[in-house]
């Protein structure tokens, strides 16, 4: 127990370091998800899940996004960025308690473009992310064996025996299996704010589309860290994504706020055992005024996971925990 208290509380430290502080908006992000701590049921009764941690941490080369957005002459903004995005999980198994983790390294770029002019009720943007880099979990297990090393004869000789009646979630490496691509993800955004007199945003209408492929080379240029051939032809190349989220500040409630959250996404044709679809539902509350984005949260999962390998694992999940959100309660433009 005392390990576990260990990790998170180091999670917990590295988030608000890569963040910087809770009320520093500097480095504003619109698009993409929040850090979060999170309790989850599991999907298998092979393993419990104990918590998830996920700690983002976003290194920023260039961001203008707090500046233009309140210059009302400005109708391009921007930022450049490395990011790390480390998913760890706890498992009630004290002898290997953190099994299989994630970790992606991404080179990145956000961009906004303001569509009307800024003096009216409405603040419409449009706007996209680019993100590319490594996905594994840093594993060198045979991903259906734990007798044998990824890559060996013994190994690789597993997958003749897999066909599209397998499985896959029966026989899957928990504890060793090896997961790896690179990948290169797009996601395109609509949003816009509703402001008050003193161009503070009160609510937001926000719309995802995205598409994700997990190729070979490294940004497309590195020839190291891609997927092997038997891996990619279970959990396939292609994704796409879509969300909406809604957000409103309560001012009959010292302004708190909550936001509501769909995300969707679609896997084009993995393993016949995998399932392809995956919607989160989410309801975040924000119930304090002097850190205003530290939110507590309800989630309810149905598909597949999400979790490198585990992505074989699919069905029912409830989540609660605390998240870190990227909204901060900023002035759209400086008001005369």
């Amino acid at each position: 127990m005392r390990k576990l208290y260990s990790c998170l509380i180091l999670f917990l430290c590295s988030t608000i370091y890569g963040q910087k502080s809770f009320n520093d908006f500097a480095q504003f992000y619109p698009i993409g998800e929040d850090p979060s701590v999170r309790y989850m049921t599991s999907y298998t009764k092979q393993e419990t899940i104990l918590f998830e941690a996920n700690p983002i941490i976003r290194y920023s080369l260039y961001n203008n996004f707090m500046k233009g957005l309140m210059d009302e002459n400005q109708k391009h903004t921007q930022a450049w960025y490395i990011a790390f995005k480390p998913q760890l999980r706890m498992y009630t198994d004290n002898s290997l308690p953190v099994r299989t983790p994630s970790y992606k390294i991404l080179l990145g770029t956000q961009h906004l473009f303001r569509i009307n002019a800024t003096n009216t009720e409405n603040q419409n943007f449009w706007g996209f992310s680019l993100e590319s880099g490594h996905y594994s979990n840093g594993q060198d297990g045979s991903s259906f064996s734990e007798l044998y090393p990824d890559g060996s004869p013994e190994g690789d000789a597993i997958y003749n025996t897999i066909d599209q009646s397998t499985d896959l979630s029966k026989i899957i490496n928990r504890r060793s299996g090896n997961f790896s691509t690179n990948l290169t993800e797009i996601i395109f955004n609509y949003r816009t704010y509703k402001i008050d007199d003193d161009n503070v945003p009160k609510q937001l209408h926000s719309f995802n589309l995205g598409y994700t492929l997990y190729h070979n080379r490294f940004v497309g240029i590195g020839n190291f860290g891609g997927y092997t051939p038997n891996d990619i032809k279970i959990y396939g190349r292609h994704r796409l994504s879509a969300g909406y989220e809604f957000m409103k500040v309560l001012q009959k409630l010292d302004d708190k706020r909550f936001s509501i959250k769909q995300n969707l996404e679609l896997i084009e044709k993995p393993h016949q055992s995998v399932n392809p679809f995956r919607s989160e539902s989410i309801v975040t509350f924000y119930p304090f005024t002097k850190s205003k984005t530290v939110g507590f949260f309800v989630s309810y999962i149905y598909g597949h996971d999400n979790y490198n390998l585990r992505l074989v694992d699919s069905g029912h999940q409830a989540t609660f925990g605390i998240t870190w959100s990227q909204f901060p309660p900023f002035s759209i433009t400086n008001k005369l």
